[in-house]
């Protein structure tokens, strides 16, 4: 089956079996900084299930923690990219930016016990991202597949 016939039928209630969830793998913001991960539900998560594509990121547990300011408080982009061809059209890219709120726990340092396999664990993202009839407008699924870009903007004296 391909991207867009996904989009329309309904993800397993078991999350960690779903075939159109989709984790990143674990990376770094920058050297010696804090590990993330993004997971995508294709088909919807909470209340965005079976009509939107949800989008989130989550602080893992990482090498460095104890180098880092917590909790994580860096502004976070998520966008969804046009893959149509830039010389027919200008790409326009569904973009979504959010400041973490120091008070939630999932941005607090992360303990031993969140690790990269624990799917149940989402962070803090948005379960209604693009709709499936917005994502079908322009080519936001191409070659049967999507990208979707995490930008964490960390201020020039911690990269320093």
């Amino acid at each position: 089956r391909d991207l867009p016939e996904h989009l329309q039928h309904g993800c397993p209630k078991r999350r960690v079996k779903c075939e159109f969830c989709f984790f990143s793998p674990p990376f770094y913001t920058h050297k010696y900084g804090y590990k993330l991960q993004v997971s995508a539900f294709l088909n919807g998560n909470g209340s965005g299930e079976s009509s939107h594509l949800s989008v989130y990121i989550r602080v893992l547990p990482g090498e460095y923690d104890n180098l880092l300011e917590w909790p994580f408080s860096y502004r976070v982009t998520f966008s969804l990219l046009d893959q149509s061809d830039p010389s027919l059209s200008k790409p326009q890219h569904i973009t979504e930016t959010f400041h973490p709120d120091p008070n939630w726990k999932n941005f607090q340092k992360p303990g031993a016990s969140r690790s990269s396999l624990d799917e149940s664990t989402l962070g803090f993202g948005y379960p209604k991202f693009i709709s499936h009839e917005d994502i079908k407008k322009r080519n936001y699924v191409r070659d049967n597949a999507i990208f979707i870009k995490a930008s964490v903007e960390i201020p020039q004296k911690i990269l320093a």
